[in-house]
C-alpha cells in the first residue's frame, strides 16, 4: 500500500476514535482523489457518514466498497446493515445474499435478509430465511418471536399464535413475545386471552408500556372506558410519541384552572383531533383560557372554535401557558364515560364561501343524492393494510341511483386506472386536485346528502359537520369504534358497517350497496 494513503487511514482512524468526523472525511477524501475504488477508504467514509446519521450517504460509500468479489462477509454485512438503515432494501438482501452464499446458516445475515424481505412485500421468502435459521437455532426465543411476526402479516394466524408461544416456552418472560399473542388474540376476538397475556406482561414488568397501551386500547375496544382512559395514558412511554412539553406543567385533572391558560394540543393523526377537540369546551366552563394548538393542515377549518380563546398552528411560536394537555388526554383528565362522548352537532362548520366556490359541481336538476367517498386513507398509517379498501372492490356501489364525487386527495398508484375509468364512464367524479386542505374537503362535504368512507380523518371531519357519515370497519376496528353496534356515540348521524369475515370487504360492500339503494 502506498505509504502516504497507509498513513492518511492511520490519522483518519485516530479523527474518527477522538470524534472529529469532518477532519477524517477529508483524510479519506484525500485517498479517493488518489485512488477513487479504495475500498478501505469507502467503507471508513461509510463509517463516518453512519456516526453522522446520513445513513444515505453511508450507503452510497458501502455499497461501492463492496462491489469487489474479495469483499469480507463481515464487511458484506455491515454494508448491508446500512442499507437497511437507509432504506435501500433491495441492496441490503443483495449483500446478505453474498454472506449467506458462503455461510449458509450465518445467523445475523438470515435474520437480516429476512427483515428486508419483509420490507420489500417478499413475504415467503423472508419466510424461508426465518425457517432456516429456526431449524438451525430451535433454541432461539426471538427467532420465533420474528417468525410469528412475519406469519400475522401473512394472514397465517394459527402458526402466528403458535410461533409466539412456542418463544414464550423458551423464554418464559418474553414480555414482547406476550404483548404481540395479546395483540393476535385481540384481533382474532379472543379477548379475555388477549388481556390474559397482556396482565402476564405486566406482572413480569410492570412498566412495559407496549403492554399497558395494548391492554389500553382492548379496554377502549370492549367500552371499559375508566381502565382504558387511564392506562392509555402510557402511550406516552412506549418509544412511538413524543409530545415535547414538560410533565410539571402537564394538567392531569387534580389542578384548579380558574384563571389559567392551557394549553390543549394535537397529537397523532388529523382524524384525533377533530374528534377530540369537542372536549376543549369542558376546561373553559372549568374557568381555563384554552389555546387549542392543531397540525397546521387543520388550521383553516378549527379557526374560532368555540371554547377556545385561540387557535394556532403546530409551527405558530409557542404562547405562554400554565398547563398543557395532548388532545386525546383530555378524557382521562375529564374522567370521560360514554354518556359524555356525545355533543351537540354539527360542533365544526365549513366555510360558507368555500362551499359556494363547490356548487358547479352537481347538476341542479339532478334529483339523485349526492354521495362523497373514500375508499383508501394515508398509506403510511400503522393499520392502512386493514383499513384501506382497493377501489375495484367498491365498483358495485356506483352501479346505485346517486351521484358520486372522490374525497380521496392522494390517489395511489395501483387505483389510478379504476378511478380513470370510473371517471370515464361517468360514475365517480375526480376533483382531487381541488382538495387542497382540510377546509376545503369539508366545504365540499357540505353540499353533499352522504359520505362513505373507510375509517380516516375524512370519517370524523363528516362527522363533526353533522353530515350522515358511513364507515366501512375492519373485522378489529380502532378502538374507538368499539364493537357490536353499527352506531356510535361519538357521532348521531354516523352508521357503522363492519367485516363479518376478516380481510373480506365483500359483505361490506354488499351492506353499503343495499343501504344506499333504500337511501335513493
Amino acid at each position: 500500500m502506498n505509504h502516504d494513503i497507509a498513513q492518511s487511514l492511520a490519522d483518519a482512524q485516530q479523527k474518527f476514535t477522538a470524534g472529529q468526523y469532518d477532519e477524517a472525511a477529508a483524510l479519506l477524501h484525500g485517498i479517493l482523489s488518489i485512488d477513487p475504488t479504495h475500498n478501505e477508504a469507502l467503507e471508513a467514509l461509510g463509517y463516518v457518514a453512519a456516526k453522522q446519521g446520513d445513513y444515505a450517504r453511508a450507503a452510497d460509500y458501502v455499497t461501492r466498497a463492496a462491489q469487489p468479489a474479495s469483499t469480507t462477509p463481515q464487511q458484506l454485512h455491515f454494508a448491508a446493515h446500512i442499507c437497511q438503515l437507509a432504506v435501500r432494501h433491495a441492496d441490503a438482501i443483495a449483500l446478505y445474499e453474498r454472506v449467506l452464499a458462503a455461510y449458509p446458516d450465518h445467523a445475523e445475515s438470515l435474520h437480516g435478509a429476512a427483515m428486508s424481505l419483509v420490507a420489500t412485500g417478499e413475504h415467503e421468502r423472508a419466510l424461508q430465511r426465518l425457517a432456516r435459521l429456526t431449524q438451525r437455532y430451535p433454541q432461539s426465543a426471538e427467532v420465533h418471536y420474528n417468525r410469528g411476526t412475519l406469519l400475522g402479516q401473512m394472514e397465517r394466524y394459527d402458526e402466528e399464535l403458535a410461533a409466539y408461544r412456542q418463544a414464550i416456552a423458551l423464554k418464559p418472560n418474553f414480555v414482547r413475545a406476550y404483548v404481540n399473542l395479546g395483540v393476535a388474540l385481540r384481533d382474532l376476538h379472543r379477548f379475555d386471552e388477549a388481556l390474559q397475556q397482556f396482565k402476564k406482561a405486566v406482572s413480569i414488568d410492570a412498566n412495559d408500556a407496549g403492554a399497558r397501551t395494548n391492554r389500553a386500547q382492548t379496554n377502549l375496544l370492549l367500552g371499559e372506558f375508566e381502565h382504558g382512559w387511564r392506562e392509555y395514558e402510557w402511550r406516552w412511554l412506549d418509544g412511538t410519541m413524543n409530545h415535547g412539553f414538560p410533565d410539571a406543567t402537564l394538567w392531569a385533572g387534580k389542578q384548579p384552572l380558574d384563571g389559567k391558560t392551557v394549553l390543549a394540543h394535537g397529537e397523532q393523526g388529523f382524524g384525533d383531533t377533530v374528534q377530540f377537540i369537542r372536549f376543549v369546551g369542558r376546561l373553559s366552563a372549568m374557568g381555563a383560557r384554552v389555546v387549542v394548538r392543531v397540525q397546521d393542515a387543520l388550521l383553516p377549518l378549527l379557526l374560532g372554535y368555540p371554547g377556545a380563546a385561540e387557535v394556532i398552528g403546530e409551527t405558530a411560536p409557542m404562547p405562554a401557558f400554565d398547563y398543557h394537555i395532548p388532545m386525546l388526554s383530555l378524557a382521562f383528565a375529564l374522567k370521560i364515560r360514554e354518556a359524555d362522548l356525545s355533543t351537540e352537532s354539527p360542533y365544526v362548520h365549513a366555510d360558507s364561501q368555500l362551499a359556494a366556490q363547490w356548487a358547479d359541481l352537481f347538476a341542479q336538476d339532478d334529483a339523485r343524492p349526492r354521495v362523497g367517498i373514500v375508499w383508501s386513507g394515508s398509506r403510511t398509517h400503522l393499520n392502512d393494510r386493514n383499513r384501506s379498501i382497493p377501489l375495484a372492490q367498491c365498483i358495485p356501489l356506483f352501479d346505485a341511483n346517486a351521484r358520486f364525487v372522490s374525497l380521496v386527495k392522494d390517489v395511489r398508484e395501483s387505483d389510478r386506472a379504476c378511478l380513470d375509468d370510473c371517471v370515464a364512464r361517468g360514475v365517480l367524479r375526480d376533483v382531487s386536485d381541488r382538495l387542497t386542505s382540510f377546509a376545503e374537503t369539508a366545504a365540499l362535504i357540505a353540499q353533499l346528502d352522504l359520505v362513505i368512507t373507510v375509517d380516516t380523518a375524512v370519517a370524523h371531519v363528516a362527522g363533526a359537520l353533522g353530515k350522515p357519515v358511513w364507515i366501512a370497519l375492519p373485522f378489529t376496528p380502532d378502538w374507538r369504534w368499539q364493537l357490536k353496534r353499527d352506531d356510535s356515540p361519538w357521532y348521531p348521524q354516523m352508521r357503522l358497517f363492519r367485516q363479518s369475515k376478516r380481510n373480506d370487504w365483500s359483505d361490506v360492500i354488499e351492506r353499503l350497496r343495499s343501504a344506499l339503494d333504500l337511501q335513493a
